[in-house]
């Protein structure tokens, strides 16, 4: 059974068009992540699903039920906003008991779902106080618990970590997966963080203008971007981006890369039929940081990775290893080395490329080739 289902919604204020025609699917126990810039359309998508904002044209099915006509409170859902939404004169045991009043829920079993809730989210302690005695992530949790009450069909996530800092984000980020993996929930989560992306759902919609540009599993989103916008909001540092001219040498694809005294031949792999009418035609090579990296990081045993020499301009100690910056084809590069092998500004350094992760673009559509 599809727990959320999609299919061709617009939404449109007069000429202004907000969402282009999305369609995305998930099935049950899946963790959905809408991920995109600010004004990409994404919570505008998240309170369509809700029921908080009429559809232009489309369909929206939640458990194979057409939604479109129905108040938020019949479509099975519980959302949980980047504001908390908490009563503020109520404890926490108001707070999540207040939907269940609404719903006339019998006081045994709300004091049920209450205690295996508050025992889930480890907030057992926190029931008799107000949310003004609470810190950010503690508030957060109680809107989840608030949530969780519910056993909607599906559960929706308004950028719910946006408010907290660094440490507590990371904290709560773990928290949220491992309520996943315990409870087997659907969900639609909404997130302008890439970090957040990548590490919390099971299916990512990559979105712009009103656009899905790409939707899969964090795995294929990284490794096989559709198009350069895809390929640079993911991941991070983001993918490097050189112009290159395409050649083919006894069936493979060459390109050379200038250090800015030499140019440097590097193969990519056999030439692919979609890269052949590119073929002495300008180019965009991708690389992320990591595919980029000092021999000895790279295994530099193996025989198909591409040697490179260039010069360091900046060095960026992340303590696990450091981000280099180099200029190949007249741009900055960045490679992530060994902190041993990172060099200083001004040394020569050998980087290894692996060519099996380099990705070409067509620098008119953008689109990934081959």
């Amino acid at each position: 059974m599809g727990a959320l289902s999609i299919r061709n919604v617009k939404k449109s204020y007069g000429d202004t068009h907000i969402l282009k025609g999305i369609d995305l699917e998930i099935e049950q126990g899946q963790f959905l992540i809408l991920v995109g810039p600010s004004g990409c359309g994404k919570s505008t998508l998240l309170n369509m699903i809700a029921g908080l904002d009429d559809i232009s044209s489309g369909e929206i099915h939640i458990a194979d039920r057409l939604v479109n006509n129905l108040s938020p409170k019949d479509r099975d859902i519980a959302m949980v906003f980047q504001s908390y939404a908490l009563y503020p004169n109520m404890t926490v045991r108001k707070n999540i008991a207040f939907g269940l009043e609404i719903r006339k829920v019998p006081k045994a079993e709300q004091d049920a779902i209450i205690n295996r809730v508050a025992k889930t989210l480890q907030m057992e302690h926190l029931l008799d106080r107000k949310p003004q005695q609470l810190s950010g992530g503690q508030r957060q949790r109680v809107a989840m618990g608030r949530a969780l009450a519910r056993n909607p069909a599906l559960f929706l996530f308004d950028e719910p970590l946006s408010n907290l800092d660094a440490k507590l984000r990371v904290e709560m980020r773990a928290e949220i997966k491992l309520l996943h993996q315990r409870l087997g929930t659907t969900i639609v989560y909404v997130t302008h963080d890439q970090i957040e992306a990548m590490t919390l759902g099971d299916r990512i919609a990559v979105m712009k203008d009103g656009e899905v540009r790409q939707f899969g599993s964090p795995q294929q989103i990284y490794d096989a971007p559709a198009d350069l916008y895809v390929a640079g909001f993911i991941g991070s540092p983001s993918m490097n981006f050189i112009p290159c001219q395409l050649h083919e040498e006894a069936g493979m694809a060459v390109v050379m890369l200038d250090n800015g005294q030499q140019a440097q031949k590097v193969t990519l792999g056999p030439l692919l039929e979609a890269q052949r009418p590119f073929v002495g035609q300008r180019m965009i090579l991708g690389i992320r940081p990591e595919q980029l990296t000092d021999p000895a990081s790279a295994h530099g045993d193996r025989p198909d990775l591409q040697s490179l020499s260039a010069t360091v301009e900046m060095t960026e100690p992340t303590g696990p290893d450091t981000l280099v910056t180099v200029t190949l084809n007249g741009v900055r590069t960045v490679a992530r080395c060994h902190p041993r092998a990172a060099g200083a500004p001004g040394q020569a350094v050998q980087l290894s490329l692996d060519p099996t992760k380099a990705l070409l673009f067509d620098p008119h559509s953008e689109k990934r080739v081959g």
